[in-house]
């Protein structure tokens, strides 16, 4: 059992410390209640206090209330550290897309328009084509959909910031 299994459990009584609980504080969130219960710090003693011990409840309340302002420095740090990670990946993924629209290789630079219209004609196909013309429509797995979504998605937000701002090259030929 780990400690993210019973922060549903603690979250009735206490949401802050179970929302905690079951993110990357878990560990020192488990300890904290497990010392605060009574009970050695690990996710089945825990859990087996909560379920045997009437008053756990209370005792977690408890806790909530007397370590608020340390329960919620623990949740601004873990949205930073979250937004943090965003960021990063969106710059790895911006500074990629922005190498490939350098490159003086025409399939580097080009594949991610293919790939808008692809689907544009792939979409209009299965959805509109096909329906007109009295044809089965065949099912398109959901993944294919998020695949193609994504690529497009990341490149749209590229191309709009490019728009946005006249200082970012769109030159996509080096």
């Amino acid at each position: 059992m780990e400690w993210k299994d019973i922060s549903k459990m603690v979250g009735a009584a206490a949401p802050m410390l179970g929302t905690l609980l079951g993110g990357p504080p878990g560990a020192a969130i488990g300890a904290m209640i497990a010392s605060g219960l009574g009970v050695g710090a690990t996710p089945d003693e825990v859990s087996q206090a909560l379920t045997v011990n009437p008053d756990a409840a209370v005792k977690l309340k408890q806790i909530e209330a007397t370590r608020q302002t340390e329960l919620q420095a623990l949740v601004v740090s873990a949205e930073q550290n979250r937004l943090a990670a965003d960021t990063a990946t969106i710059q790895a993924v911006n500074a990629t897309m922005q190498v490939e629209a350098k490159s003086e290789h025409w399939p580097t630079y080009s594949w991610r328009p293919f790939v808008g219209f692809v689907f544009g004609i792939m979409f209009m196909g299965v959805y509109f084509v096909l329906p007109l013309a009295h044809l089965p429509v065949p099912v398109v797995p959901t993944e294919a959909w998020l695949a193609i979504g994504g690529v497009l998605g990341v490149a749209s937000y590229f191309r709009g910031k490019a728009q946005a701002d006249p200082a970012i090259q769109t030159n996509n030929q080096g």
